[in-house]
């Protein structure tokens, strides 16, 4: 029992929880007022949906991968084969059961039946990331347009759309420059993987741009999102008329989106020196990588912490 509830978490990547409970809660803090709305059924059925439908993706993403993963992430493919593959399908289609039957009580609660359809289109994107014949994690730039929109800016929407019949502008943009930041931050990761992809021949975004357009484009992509970041919550600040403290809870977002640039950067100019080959951009890449799970989460709470202040002054 105890393996069996070990190895149903580890497949559900609750590792990175940290990082992905701030893509529901920065809308939600951007959207309401007062503290009524953590209370209700909205922002509770709402985190359960989130919650299941990330475990729905993470469950289906390490199904599909069981193989691919046996070399360098054994240990998801020993939780996978441990479980076996049909119990993995059954708790997928729990998840997937789970997030459709709060979305229609929530749909039907609130009066707003467009979040039951949003969840289904989760749901259908979410396999269609990992699993055949769609399988976007192998193609190519499909890939890029499901981080962005498909894993930040979407849920993040929803989320602020179980307080607002339609996301506000400001939280519209926060959404789009935060997803484009993080997405940014998770081409490092894909690159990391890129020997072993084109071994197994999985055509991801790093394969189809290459070693160092794909590290370019994560530089472009995280020094745009978050300079965008900056810009929208100071607006923000500008429009609500709130304290000028609230400028204060900007510097740990702007630090580290400082930091990450500068980091990816350094990456991008240690690639292309010594010849810049492919075993020496692979090397590179590898050793950044273990700092991709840093950088997410420390832009993921910072990002955080300023729709705290804001939530905190507009009350």
């Amino acid at each position: 029992m105890l393996r069996y509830l070990i190895y149903s978490l580890r497949i559900r990547r609750v590792e990175y929880r940290i990082a992905e409970l701030p893509i529901f809660l920065i809308p939600v803090l951007l959207t309401v007022t007062g503290t009524a709305a953590f209370r209700s059924a909205a922002f509770w059925e709402g985190l359960l949906i989130f919650l299941f439908l990330f475990a729905y993706g993470d469950l289906l993403n390490c199904l599909a991968d069981r193989d691919l993963d046996a070399v360098y992430k054994p240990h998801l493919t020993e939780a996978v084969y441990g479980l076996g593959t049909h119990q993995v399908i059954l708790q997928a289609a729990f998840s997937a059961a789970a997030a459709l039957g709060l979305a229609a009580h929530l749909s039907w609660l609130l009066d707003r039946w467009v979040l039951l359809p949003m969840v289904v289109a989760g749901l259908l994107v979410g396999a269609a990331y990992s699993l055949e014949p769609v399988r976007l994690k192998g193609r190519g730039l499909w890939q890029l347009v499901f981080y962005w929109p498909g894993l930040f800016t979407g849920p993040m929407l929803f989320a602020a759309m179980l307080f607002s019949p339609w996301p506000p502008a400001e939280v519209i943009a926060v959404a789009a420059a935060y997803g484009m930041m993080q997405t940014g931050v998770l081409l490092v990761n894909t690159a990391e993987d890129f020997p072993e992809d084109r071994e197994m021949g999985v055509n991801t975004v790093i394969l189809a741009l290459g070693l160092r357009r794909g590290i370019e484009s994560g530089v472009f992509l995280t020094i745009g999102g978050a300079t965008g970041l900056v810009a929208v919550f100071l607006w923000i600040i500008y429009n609500r008329h709130l304290p000028s403290w609230t400028q204060a809870a900007l510097l740990p977002l702007a630090t580290s989106g400082l930091v990450v640039s500068v980091s990816l950067g350094r990456l991008l100019s240690r690639m292309t020196s010594g010849g810049g080959t492919e075993e020496h951009m692979v090397r590179e890449v590898k050793a950044s990588g273990r700092w991709v799970p840093a950088w997410i989460t420390s832009l993921a709470l910072s990002t955080l912490a300023v729709a705290a202040a804001i939530w905190w002054a507009t009350r």
